[in-house]
């Protein structure tokens, strides 16, 4: 059995050692499985893997073997899909799954390279409910969904299963909730005891003295600008759910309406479990989760101008108050966008100026850098560290890339250097009418004691993406973004999108991503790779009528994985969702039924 985490260990199946040395006439295939593990596959790449696999069966079992992918996995200079933090990286000896990451993360890089990038594989998934919001975990495979019935009156908090072989796989857990949940927030995060599982957090209304007066809160836009019929409490909730008893409900090789299942989902603790519980009077906006050594925190705004950070291991609270520039003492000023540095103790903070009030033409923003609140001080009046101004920009809305580092489980390779170079933060800000969307870039620096962080001294204008026509907006990740356009008049809660496609940081460089010129990196995973491409936005190919639909209807809810490039859109009045994808996933059950009736006849006849 494997025992190491930092080196690459083999473990060949008894059945696939006598397959071989009993069952083929071949002289070359009499080779003992350790040489061609060991001697032959470290030689070749992903492609003549793929090749042997199309010569006869034994070739086939040879080039399942998870530690051929494990090698290759670790060899990527590409961003790969984080591993999920319950996959045991030594112990799951027959997955999948590692093949599957190393596709995927090959076809969404080379997806992003391409002159003309398209999202070839689409499938409709019913969702039983209509979806309001939802939120793709790192990989793909869960999605957190906040969902309702056709008739509004009950409102739940879904995780799905995406890559189920099962087309129709309802969703894997529901917490039944009094009212509609918006701004949904989802992360791979730790808890007690350190505890893999995911992070849900998300906001409510309810009337401030309880009496609804005949109005349908549900029906409110989820918008910070929307003026109540009465004064309401804002809610903020997190829940965790541990990942133990999803991958047991996920788990392909049991159907759903088998007595094991059932057995199984019967067996299961409660899948919510209730973590902390924030309300105010006041509107709560900009969620967001992180992690600071080893520990889960989140982080929300509250109007007009306090930020509040939560330990969720405690539940202890600090909170911040940005003050008023004195330079623009007269204009209001509002947060538009945060992102907490955890390791420079810092908060990046975005605020807009609004001289259009003050008869002014254009507003102005601000980026500040904060400094986080000791533990447990409330309503501390926090000057900025340092501020830079973004000038002469009406924006509709405004977006921080994500700083994600990707758990590491206990066995996991370690993929993740924590004092590598980080990549730079992007600030897009999204313009009105026809104004496009302009990208700003802090470069991470290097401190004399060898850490990186970021200064706003560094910031610089990195491209602006216009569409003659439309309306550009943007859903930011970590080292790129997907844009779609939308018609400059429509401020409903359900546009109507005309285009989508990717966007990608210039500045975001690495070995293998020199521009114009023949990869330098490491060639032994893929025989070529395809150039950086020179434009930074480039819309997909699209040829899914579904889509179409959906577009001309109005999206509801949007959301995407940057690390496999999946896609999915959800429109309301509709009990379904879509799934675009680069390339389609062979279903595990499908592709392993006859190896794994041919491991266990075998290994019954030893």
């Amino acid at each position: 059995m494997p025992g190491s985490t930092l080196e690459l260990t083999r473990y060949i199946p008894p059945f696939l050692k006598n397959f071989l040395h009993h069952r083929t006439p071949s002289y070359i295939q009499r080779l003992p499985v350790d040489l061609w593990i060991d001697e032959i596959f470290i030689h070749l790449t992903i492609e003549d893997v793929i090749c042997l696999r199309r010569v006869n069966k034994t070739l086939f079992l040879i080039t399942h073997e998870p530690i051929i992918w494990k090698r290759f996995l670790v060899r990527l200079s590409i961003p790969i899909p984080p591993l999920r933090p319950s996959l045991r990286w030594s112990l799951d000896l027959t997955s999948f799954q590692i093949e599957q990451l190393v596709a995927k993360a090959i076809c969404a890089d080379d997806n992003w390279r391409r002159l003309s990038p398209k999202l070839s594989y689409t499938r409709v998934v019913f969702a039983f409910y209509e979806v309001l919001e939802m939120k793709l975990l790192p990989g793909g495979q869960y999605m957190v969904a906040s969902v309702k019935d056709t008739a509004s009156r009950r409102f739940y908090i879904c995780i799905f299963c995406l890559d189920h072989p099962d087309p129709n796989f309802p969703p894997l857990a529901r917490l039944p909730l009094p009212t509609k949940a918006f701004n949904i927030e989802a992360r791979f995060l730790p808890w007690h005891e350190g505890r893999p599982g995911i992070m849900i957090m998300y906001s409510q209304r309810t009337p401030e003295d309880g009496h609804l007066r005949g109005y349908d809160l549900s029906e409110l836009s989820a918008r910070p600008e929307v003026d109540p019929p009465y004064p309401l409490r804002h809610d903020c909730l997190c829940t965790f759910v541990d990942m133990e008893a999803l991958e047991l409900l996920s788990d392909p090789s049991i159907t759903r309406k088998s007595q094991a299942f059932r057995e199984r989902a019967a067996a299961l603790p409660q899948p919510f479990q209730y973590v902390i519980h924030f309300v105010s009077n006041a509107p709560i906006e900009q969620p967001s989760l992180f992690e600071s050594d080893g520990r889960p925190f989140a982080a929300v705004v509250q109007r007009p101008n306090e930020i509040v950070i939560m330990d969720l291991l405690t539940n202890q609270l600090s909170s911040i108050k940005c003050p008023r520039i004195p330079a623009f003492d007269n204009a209001e000023h509002k947060i538009r966008a945060v992102r907490v540095l955890p390791k420079q103790n810092q908060v990046l903070v975005i605020r807009t100026l609004r001289l259009r009030k003050i008869d002014q033409h254009q507003d102005q923003h601000t980026m500040e850098l904060h400094t986080l609140p000791d533990a447990g001080v409330l309503g501390v009046v926090s000057l900025p560290d340092d501020y830079a101004l973004i000038t002469n920009r009406n924006a509709t809305s405004i977006h921080i890339s994500d700083n994600y580092e990707p758990l590491i489980g206990p066995d996991h390779p370690f993929k993740h250097d924590p004092k590598a170079r980080p990549p730079p933060l992007s600030i897009y800000v999204c313009g009105e009418e026809l104004e496009g969307m302009e990208h700003f870039n802090i470069d991470p620096v290097l401190s004399y004691d060898g850490y990186w962080f970021y200064d706003l001294e560094w910031y610089v204008e990195q491209a602006t993406v216009k569409d003659p026509k439309y309306g550009v907006r943007i859903i930011p990740g970590v080292h790129r973004a997907l844009v779609y356009t939308v018609p400059c008049d429509d401020r409903s809660d359900m546009p109507k999108i005309k285009s989508l496609g990717r966007y990608f940081n210039t500045q975001y460089q690495r070995v293998d991503y020199p521009h114009g010129h023949p990869p330098q990196g490491d060639l032994s995973v893929v025989r070529q790779r395809y150039l950086r491409p020179e434009h930074e936005h480039v819309p997909f190919r699209l040829n899914s009528n579904a889509f179409r639909n959906i577009a001309e209807t109005g999206c509801s809810a949007i959301t995407w994985d940057e690390s496999t490039g999946r896609v999915c859109v959800a429109t309301q009045k509709n009990l379904k969702f879509l799934i675009m994808d680069i390339k389609q996933t062979l279903a595990p059950d499908d592709r392993f039924a006859q190896w794994r009736r041919l491991q266990t006849m075998l290994n019954s006849e030893l």
